[in-house]
């Protein structure tokens, strides 16, 4: 149990660091350090509608945009290879569309 364990841990970190470099390569996003299950991306424009095209594609990621101190904000949960790529794949077409 314990080394399945450590693979899953293992797995989501690789995955976690694999999902902030790439969006940190994004213009218009500055994402936030993050030991977490989770990124957290704060948006240059309105992160309420990026959140809103993103469910239009299928890809659902908590919207932060209105909560006190992390105003502009999406909370992206690490998933498995596939799933991330289709966030990744989703981001990419719609940023462009909502950032200033």
């Amino acid at each position: 149990f314990r080394g399945e364990m450590e693979q899953r841990v293992a797995a989501l970190v690789e995955e976690r660091g694999r999902l902030q470099a790439a969006l940190s390569e994004l213009t218009g996003l500055t994402v936030h350090p993050s030991g977490a299950n989770f990124v957290l991306v704060r948006v240059a424009g309105d992160a309420h509608e990026l959140w809103e095209r993103l469910l239009e594609r299928g890809v659902l990621v908590r919207d932060f945009s209105r909560w006190p101190r992390v105003e502009g904000c999406l909370r992206v949960t690490v998933g498995t290879p596939a799933e991330n790529d289709a966030f990744l794949d989703a981001i990419r077409a719609t940023l462009p569309e909502v950032t200033t």
